[in-house]
């Protein structure tokens, strides 16, 4: 009779306690260094309403498309923009079913929290864009996206750690997330020198494409499009972003990517722009040759001042470019950032299945985002902030072998099972050892046999293995085997026996405890 195949969801991962330890290990640093700042642990749901998120993911405007959307089964109260229900001609309250989304990111989210704390506030009182509430929060958990191409190291669900400050438009602040994404590196085990926060400003890049051709770009659209282009310069190269800001390109699969058919006069010094500032300098260097350009009108002279008080701020808490550099050809996708721009990039290489030397890349990001308030209440409330990306932290980790020996943690002390008869017995040791602090399992598989509990233990990283038999009971002792001393002496003694003598010991019942301690 044929069953369930029992298979995962694609783009869906089973994670073990290897995987699982490292990335709380990534989790908890990180959120040591955000409260350290200041930022309080919140949380907001996984599932929320569709028009409360909006549609902020790069390369797609519908909100059906990239992410995880449905109709909510429960049929609620279409709500008016004052809170009241609205109401048919006959007076009757208008239901529907609601379209639900899995959020994508954990910042539209807070958007929505901030938004809602602030409106239900002004039921009590009115409130003025320029007085709105400071507010400052970090969050981590996991994000689903619907990538539809599935590339290697990329998953539909994945975990974020985030840090954000609202209602604050200083660039003290954005200088901040850029001293915390430092710190965080640091704190979860990258070494200075091995990663780098490059820094931006959109208003750089705004003012300059306003400035081509004598009259920009073409709009918004078209400055969105050329942006998103810019962005893919690490995949595509810089002969790849010309032919799409012109005639389009092939892939490499041979699909024809489509161009933007921009004029010549304006892919020249775009070009131009992107080469100037291709490289990495020091951030003075950088902020000088931007000085010394015409082309970027009032908008980019203001990313200009902002980037300078940004780098007072770095230089003066020795930040320097071992940690954070300025690159004005850095876009992020993400459409709702106005402002400064953070990108954490690894400098680390790794070789691949086929002995090839890669890189992981991006592996944190941010920016300003002044307008995602606005969205949700007609009001603008100046936002920034970063995210961590967990899961490309960990693959980081793990394929430039830099995950601890004992990131999994020391697993539970083991109780092997023999007897049935004394399983009371075993109990009573585990209780005692729990009520001192340790971590206690007692074995309850159905494969009794030594080998196969000793194998057990050593897949759970147990430190110690407890054996009582018959003949212990009666003699009052309890055995004892160091299972990580038998681990480190595996490889200096070949003989079994003399193995045995070393690291397996007897022990009266009554001082089981304090050797157990003692051990551990």
């Amino acid at each position: 009779m044929r069953g369930i195949v029992p298979r995962k969801i694609k783009g869906f991962r089973d994670l073990g306690p290897g995987l699982n330890g490292l990335k709380w290990q990534i989790i908890n640093a990180a959120s040591k260094v955000y409260r350290s700042y200041g930022f309080e642990h919140w949380d907001t749901p996984i599932p929320e309403y569709a028009d409360c998120l909006g549609k902020y993911l790069p390369d797609s405007d519908s909100v059906a498309e990239g992410v995880y959307s449905f109709q909510d089964p429960e049929k609620e109260p279409v709500l008016q923009a004052d809170g009241k229900e609205m109401r048919d001609e006959w007076d009757h309250v208008v239901m529907e079913n609601q379209f639900v989304t899995l959020r994508y990111d954990l910042t539209a989210p807070l958007a929505r929290l901030y938004a809602e704390r602030l409106w239900l506030r002004h039921l009590k009182e009115p409130f003025q864009e320029n007085k709105t509430p400071y507010f400052r929060r970090y969050q981590f958990g996991p994000v689903f996206r619907f990538e539809a191409k599935l590339d290697p190291g990329r998953f539909r669900e994945f975990w974020q750690s985030d840090f954000d400050s609202v209602g604050t438009a200083d660039p003290a602040s954005d200088a901040e997330a850029c001293m915390v994404l430092a710190d965080a590196m640091e704190a979860v085990g990258l070494k200075r020198g091995s990663y780098l926060v490059h820094v931006n400003n959109r208003k750089i890049l705004k003012g300059f494409l306003g400035s081509l051709a004598g009259g920009g770009v073409g709009g918004e659209g078209m400055e969105q499009a050329i942006l998103r282009v810019i962005d893919k310069a690490d995949k595509i190269g810089a002969a790849g972003i010309e032919e799409e800001l012109g005639r389009g390109r092939m892939d490499q699969s041979g699909a024809l990517i489509p161009g933007l058919k921009l004029a010549g006069d304006v892919i020249k010094p775009l070009m131009g722009f992107l080469e100037k500032f291709s490289g990495e300098g020091k951030r003075q260097d950088v902020l000088a040759n931007l000085e010394g350009m015409n082309e970027m009108g009032a908008i980019g002279r203001e990313g200009i001042d902002e980037l300078q008080k940004i780098e007072q701020i770095l230089t003066r808490l020795n930040f320097d470019e071992e940690r954070v550099v300025f690159s004005p050809t850095l876009v992020r996708g993400m459409a709702y950032y106005t402002g400064p721009v953070f990108e954490v990039q690894s400098l680390q290489t790794y070789k691949d299945d086929k002995g090839r030397e890669r890189r992981v890349g991006s592996i944190c990001g941010g920016g300003r985002y002044d307008d995602l308030v606005k969205n949700l209440l007609g009001l603008r409330v100046p936002a920034t902030g970063a995210s961590i990306g967990v899961d490309r932290l960990a693959e980081l980790l793990t394929l430039t072998n830099q995950v601890p020996g004992t990131l999994r943690g020391r697993g539970p002390v083991l109780v092997i099972v023999f007897d049935d008869h004394l399983m009371v017995e075993y109990q009573g040791i585990a209780r005692e050892l729990r009520d001192a602090g340790m971590d206690v399992e007692v074995y309850y598989g159905s494969q009794r046999g030594l080998k196969k509990q000793l194998s057990y233990a050593d897949d759970k990283n147990s430190p110690i293995a407890i054996l009582l038999g018959e003949d212990e009971l009666k003699k009052g002792v309890v055995t004892v085997r160091d299972l990580r001393l038998g681990k480190e002496m595996a490889a200096e003694i070949s003989d079994k026996a003399e193995w045995k003598k070393k690291v397996q010991f007897e022990v009266s019942r009554s001082e089981l405890l304090e050797k157990i301690r003692h051990l551990i």
